[in-house]
């Protein structure tokens, strides 16, 4: 009698690694070169790893990109080219926003490449050269391996992973068909992330001396809560630092306060006494704020475009921390992680508080209120989002795509940490939607709750399909106005004035026929792809399928809320008359301020 010995092998490793950081959850489009891992992990009955099937690849990126935000390093697999190539968007979109995603290519056998070589036979998926995979993704990940070779392939994962864990940005390994099953050695010790011992001088304590003084030289203050707190998870290290400041050096009469942006809305939960509005801080809003005795104090912010108004902010009034740096006003600091410069300047204060108080003043910016439309309101973004704002709780995660879904956002107030999720940096349209099925792998004790144009909605509709077939009960709004709105504001603002400018060339006065979109059915797509529709038209019932949905918490909904065509969000309202299109050339202001 004869018993199978199963030797120890490549798959078994990458599994072993995955489950030892943390991966549960696994994202992707099966193919035959994945097979050797995937069968590997479904043979394995205590494998905490889930494997999850998407509708497409680019499902599966955003899916994985929103699980990773929220829980950690999360795993993509795909097969070779035709697979791989589709995620070049989602695995883009995580590097630039610091997501460690992991991405899994199963590529043709050695066998078949040599072939290729020699004999000129061209495979399925293949271009004839065996590294344009790798060549695509190397510059849009912190480590890219191809693993042909099972005696080398525990080196290669190591250092990937490594560089993963200590950069916070996805990798990408490509693995030859036959190497999956192949023998290699067990894992030597477990993966740490890089620590900062290579360094030879940080300038952390200097940069926080000089934060303290720039403060105390200015009358008042106002924090901005950047995005790194969430990656790096410092937020409880941030509320220290102002609990120390305004319990030892705030003035009486008001505490410091602190703002977010469209990328860091909700790093700390928006019911926090001290939280001041979710803001995009332009130059003239970060003079509006501080004026010229004033000061704004970014904490791990990036200045990217739907921040910052796509300008520089930096000035003597500004401090500004984040990718391992330090401007203070026009000084610059290297070398320091934001973890040792939250230390040190909350060390500083501390100090401070024992020898001679600071009378630290806040800014207040007020912000209007968001509050419940009346069912007699027209059925727009503003009232849309006033909805929102009253409904959404502190079990729900909003997740909002780009364009005037994520700028009407903004004023919607999110009660819990974490509860919000926006690509605001990379903005690629369709990312809310799979998101929300990501999410909800990520918090199953919560409820993804979606807000999508119609032209995003589109892109990825088909993951309605996978958040029904993994049983979720997410929530879908499909604002739908019929047109690609931000597209059309960018190049052409016209159409959504009030009143429009009558220019001789009819063509400025009108939204641009390439902008309109196909008319579809949206209520009537969960017929197919599992879950409930509900069209909207009014306020009134808008308001009512609320209701429905928050009695009804176990199927998933798509809702189409029909909104005027030429309606914008608030902020796009007033900025309209002034500003100015990108081919917008009868505009007396043309070319637009910064763009050309």
């Amino acid at each position: 009698m004869s018993t199978c010995f199963k030797e120890y092998t490549v798959a078994d490793y990458f599994k072993d690694r995955l489950e030892e950081i943390g991966v549960d959850q696994m994202f992707g489009v099966a193919g035959n070169y994945t097979a050797g891992l995937l069968d590997t992990i479904l043979a394995d009955s205590q494998s905490p790893i889930t494997i999850k099937g998407n509708a497409n690849e680019i499902c599966a990126g955003f899916a994985a990109d929103a699980y990773a935000r929220l829980k950690g390093p999360c795993a993509l697999y795909v097969t070779y080219s035709v697979g791989a190539f589709s995620l070049l968007n989602t695995i883009a979109g995580s590097y630039v926003e610091q997501v460690p995603v992991i991405l899994i290519n199963g590529a043709p056998t050695n066998k078949e490449d040599q072939i290729s070589k020699c004999q000129g036979l061209l495979y399925s998926h293949t271009t004839g050269y065996e590294f344009v995979d790798i060549h695509m993704f190397r510059p849009i990940t912190v480590a890219a391996e191809r693993i042909n070779n099972a005696l080398q392939a525990p080196y290669q994962i190591d250092s990937a992973i490594t560089a993963l864990l200590s950069e916070q940005r996805p990798i990408y390994f490509e693995v030859t068909e036959d190497i999956w099953r192949s023998p290699c050695q067990r894992p030597q010790g477990r993966i740490r992330e890089r620590t900062n011992d290579t360094l030879t001088v940080s300038c952390a304590k200097q940069a926080a001396d000089a934060t303290l003084q720039l403060m105390l030289s200015k009358p008042k203050s106002i924090f901005w809560a950047g995005i790194e707190l969430q990656r790096l998870a410092l937020q409880d290290e941030f509320l220290n630092l102002m609990e120390v400041i305004n319990r030892h050096h705030s003035m009486p009469d008001g505490h410091i306060h602190f703002v977010t942006s469209a990328l860091s809305k909700s790093v700390i939960a928006e019911t926090h006494p001290w939280f001041e509005g979710c803001v995009t801080l332009s130059p003239s809003e970060v003079q509006d704020l501080v004026g010229e005795d004033g000061v704004l104090v970014g904490i791990g912010a990036w200045t990217t475009g739907k921040d910052t108004g796509n300008q520089d902010i930096r000035s003597s009034n500004t401090i500004l921390s984040a990718h391992q740096g330090v401007y203070v006003g026009a000084d610059f600091y290297p070398s320091v992680l934001l973890k040792d410069y939250l230390y040190y300047l909350t060390e500083a204060f501390e100090q401070l508080a024992k020898h001679n108080p600071a009378q630290l003043a806040g800014i207040r910016k007020p912000m209007a209120a968001n509050n419940m439309p009346m069912p007699e309101q027209q059925l727009g973004y503003d009232s849309f989002f006033a909805a929102m704002s009253s409904w959404i709780t502190e079990d729900d995660v909003l997740i909002v795509d780009a364009g005037f879904p994520l700028i009407g956002a903004q004023r919607v107030k999110i009660p819990s940490r974490n509860g919000f999720i926006a690509q605001a940096a990379w903005l690629s349209i369709g990312y809310s939607v799979p998101a929300g099925t990501g999410v909800k792998c990520a918090y199953p004790d919560k409820r993804s709750i979606v807000v999508v144009g119609d032209g995003a909605f589109h892109e990825t509709c088909q993951a309605v399909a996978d958040q029904h077939a993994y049983g979720q009960n997410t929530v879908v709004f499909v604002l739908a106005n019929g047109i690609y709105g931000i597209e059309q504001y960018l190049v052409n603002p016209n159409p959504f004035r009030k009143p429009p400018v009558d220019y001789q060339d009819k063509l400025l006065n009108q939204v641009y026929s390439y902008n309109d979109l196909p008319s579809w059915e949206i209520a009537k797509l969960p017929d197919a792809f599992g879950g409930k529709g509900i069209k909207v038209t009014s306020v009134e019932q808008l308001l009512s399928a609320m209701e429905e949905i928050r009695h009804n918490d176990h199927i998933n909904y798509v809702v189409e809320v029909c909104i005027p065509k030429e309606d914008t969000p608030s902020s796009i309202t007033a900025e309209a008359p002034t500003a100015v299109g990108e081919d917008e050339i009868c505009n007396p202001q043309w070319p637009p301020a910064n763009k050309f």
